[in-house]
């Protein structure tokens, strides 16, 4: 395990929250003026439909003004709330994908609504996060657990299961893989060898309060101090080369989630919340450059959620966390409790939209798998759904015009899984352990190897393909070679495929 890095303490400079708010220039009346002005602006632009929904990073900051996501003055178009809008689209994996960040940010909007995260739109968006864990401790790019070219996932990773009130496994090499990519100057980037960045060094500050490292950690004051040094004169900050309302907005949030009160990091012109006000328009939206006329939803709503932390003296995922520590939920599916044994791969496929429920709410875990489902599972599991629309006339027992026909025929021209002869599939067949270890070493390009076994023992098939899913822990538990397999064992064994093939590619 990487140790933490150890850095000679720095005296503390940052002065604590006084009990009831801040103590500012701004007093509250002024700042919760501002704050509702920015929300009734962000309203007035939602309600023109400019984003089809109210949730994710735009529903942090309505719950943080103490306002109800799913109420109807935040309703979109057809009077259809915003959080069904986004269940909806999850249901029909749109704007979801592999991308572990899309479950972070789509968590963090469901727990501002109010919403169950571990079954929302049928997906487990907690379990999605805790599967990407790497064994360094790192949450992974991609939800298959593979990537660690970005930092942004660990990031929000931390974040998100923090707001949920989710206990961080691997905590302490969560925390030494973040704090293994803090930059000489205390700060840090999405890529190791990118400058450093003041949004992203205020988002690892609030990672690491919520991997309790508090501010007198000296990693923690590192990176309070590369801020510092970078603060303009006027109270604010430059990202990217440009001054802006965000970055001074998410630094607030940063310092609030260390319990360090803003006004204590004034400089000559002003601290970051005198900042942060002078980019609200009349119109009460917040421009990103000061100056500019044009109003900036995004940092409007950055701005309110800033505001907001303020009036309260809390971080909106400091509030999310007290909202749900030791809160549990139910499962998406009532017959897939937490307690099933292959829960955490099923649930894996469920959120990469591999496996779906039944239209009845349920999964059906020990049913049977047909070979036309198993040929749906082998295009949507190797990410092949895009390719999906040719159909096949090859098969007289395999209806053209039916659902499972594409998918069939994709399958088979990959030659991942073949005929029962020559003109015949068996769509309706059932797939045995043996079938399906045979197709798995197939896709991972080792069948020459289970026939070259095969031929050597003169065993013949199975045993070559079985050998060698053995040997690549393609195996579920209690394996039987020639009895049908069900639901949840298909799942176990193709998350345990996409792991193979992990390995295949670190070596």
């Amino acid at each position: 395990m990487k140790s933490v890095k150890r850095w000679t303490a720095l005296a503390l400079t940052a002065a604590l929250l006084p009990i009831g708010g801040i103590a500012h220039a701004a007093d509250n009346a002024t700042l919760q003026q501002s704050r509702d002005n920015a929300m009734n602006y962000m309203h007035q632009e939602l309600s023109k439909n400019q984003f089809r929904y109210v949730l994710d990073w735009p529903a942090l900051a309505i719950y943080a003004a103490g306002e109800d996501v799913t109420g109807p003055k935040w309703s979109t178009l057809d009077g259809k709330n915003g959080v069904k809008w986004r269940e909806s689209d999850l249901l029909k994996q749109v704007n979801i994908g592999d991308a572990t960040t899309d479950f972070e940010s789509t968590l963090l909007g469901a727990l501002a609504a109010h919403q169950n995260p571990r079954a929302f739109g049928k997906k487990d968006l907690i379990q999605a996060i805790l599967s990407s864990q790497q064994e360094n401790g790192k949450f992974a790019d991609t939800i298959y657990g593979w990537g660690e070219d970005l930092l942004n996932a660990h990031v929000y990773g931390i974040i998100a299961l923090y707001a949920a009130g989710q206990p961080i496994p691997k905590q302490e090499l969560a925390a030494s893989y973040l704090l293994g990519k803090q930059h000489a100057d205390g700060g840090f980037n999405w890529s190791s060898d990118a400058m450093s960045d003041p949004d992203i060094t205020a988002m690892a500050l609030i990672a690491m309060k919520a991997l309790d490292l508090d501010a007198s950690h000296p990693n923690v004051q590192k990176a309070q101090n590369y801020l510092k040094n970078i603060q303009k004169d006027n109270g604010g900050f430059v990202a990217l080369g440009v001054e802006n309302s965000d970055t001074s907005s998410i630094i607030i949030e940063a310092l609030l989630m260390h319990s360090i009160d803003p006004a204590s990091w004034d400089k000559s012109g002003g601290d970051p919340v005198d900042n942060l006000l002078t980019y609200q328009t009349a119109g009460g939206s917040f421009s990103h450059v000061r100056g500019q006329t044009a109003s900036n939803l995004m940092a409007t709503q950055n701005a309110a959620t800033a505001l907001s932390g303020l009036l309260t003296g809390k971080s909106v995922y400091q509030r999310l966390h007290e909202q749900n520590d030791g809160k549990s939920w139910s499962s998406a599916f009532p017959d897939l409790p937490y307690s099933h044994p292959y829960y955490a791969e099923v649930t894996k496929l469920v959120n990469l939209g591999v496996l779906n429920g039944r239209t009845d709410g349920t999964f059906s875990p020990e049913d049977r798998v047909t070979r036309e489902q198993f040929a749906k599972i082998l295009v949507l599991g190797a990410g092949q759904g895009d390719a999906v629309g040719p159909r096949t006339s090859q098969f007289r027992d395999l209806d053209y015009n039916g659902w499972a026909n594409p998918y069939v025929k994709l399958a088979f021209d990959q030659k991942w899984i073949v005929g029962t002869s020559a003109d015949t599939f068996a769509p309706t067949g059932q797939l045995t352990g043996a079938q399906i270890m045979t197709v798995l070493v197939r896709m991972l390009g080792l069948e020459s190897a289970a026939k070259a076994y095969e031929t050597q023992s003169g065993q013949g098939w199975p045993a070559g393909h079985m050998h060698v899913a053995k040997a690549q822990g393609l195996y579920y538990p209690n394996l039987a070679a020639h009895q049908p397999a069900t639901r949840a064992e298909v799942g176990y064994a193709f998350v345990r495929y996409y792991e193979a093939a992990m390995k295949q590619v670190a070596n």
